[in-house]
């Protein structure tokens, strides 16, 4: 048995996330008499696997759904994720051929995902951002339901004024930050949003302004994230949309970032 201690430096998983993995049933440790914690060896390698799949593009809810699933239902959550990465091949092209490979070997062999990861060498993914023209700058103020919320709803509900909306990669908007970003739950942890210099109004209003499209929603402070946390929350290439905002009261300016991931999905619906 292996204590959290230890069990994190071996998987690079710091003791924060390692916790929030067992809070969602990722990663579950046996309890001993003190109620400390304690793994089992076979536990690092799937946490290694874990965070793989998350370099892969997976969140964390479709990495749980794809852990309790068999080889056959797998492949529809892989599929799902394939196309939503080729929607954004532009910035993080280097996924699709692995995902591929991956379908294709479950599919041949009938296996499951974890037998098809302890198979497949792991290449470092780079980090990639747009070069050339800004093509996705401000594109994601074009999705409509974002348009829609911010534009119609949140502005005058919470009485602040839209700079700019951009769409970009987590590992950028996180190295550009001068503050540590504040991480809130959305969609009953299956989501994060992340806020600089969000008040407990804008934060409410925020809710309240998504409450028609997303019945589910909240936005619940998580706490006790460092700036490491967060790189092992969220993937380095994971895509985001970052909106810059101002107080019209005091002209005081905040963020608000949120995955591309469940805005993609509801734009299917």
């Amino acid at each position: 048995m292996i204590k959290i201690k230890d069990f994190s430096e071996s998987t690079g998983f710091s003791i924060r996330m390692l916790r929030y993995l067992e809070e969602l049933k990722l990663l579950s440790p046996d309890r001993g008499d003190n109620n400390y914690r304690h793994y089992h060896p076979d536990q690092a390698e799937k946490a290694k696997k874990i965070k793989l799949l998350q370099e892969l593009g997976f969140q964390l809810n479709e990495i749980k759904n794809l852990l309790e699933l068999n080889w056959n239902k797998q492949i529809a959550i892989l599929e799902n994720v394939l196309i939503r990465e080729k929607e954004i091949s532009e910035i993080k092209s280097e996924t699709i051929p692995q995902l591929r490979s991956i379908i294709e070997t479950i599919s041949a062999k009938q296996i499951d995902i974890l037998s098809v990861l302890d198979e497949s060498p792991h290449t470092e993914q780079k980090l990639r951002t747009p070069i050339g023209e800004p093509k996705f700058q401000r594109t994601a103020y074009n999705i409509p339901i974002l348009r829609t919320i911010y534009e119609e709803h949140l502005e005058d509900e919470a009485n602040i004024n839209c700079l700019e909306t951009d769409f970009m990669k987590f590992g950028q908007w996180l190295a550009e930050c001068h503050d540590l970003p504040r991480v809130y739950s959305i969609l009953n942890e299956s989501a994060f949003s992340f806020g600089i210099n969000l008040t407990e109004k804008f934060t409410e209003d925020y809710k309240n302004a998504w409450s028609k499209y997303l019945p589910r929603g909240e936005m619940s402070l998580l706490e006790d994230f460092s700036i490491d946390d967060l790189k092992e929350l969220m993937g380095h290439h994971d895509l985001v949309i970052r909106t810059k905002f101002e107080y019209r009261e005091n002209k005081e300016v905040g963020e608000i970032v949120i995955p591309y991931t469940p805005i993609y999905t509801m734009t299917r619906l």
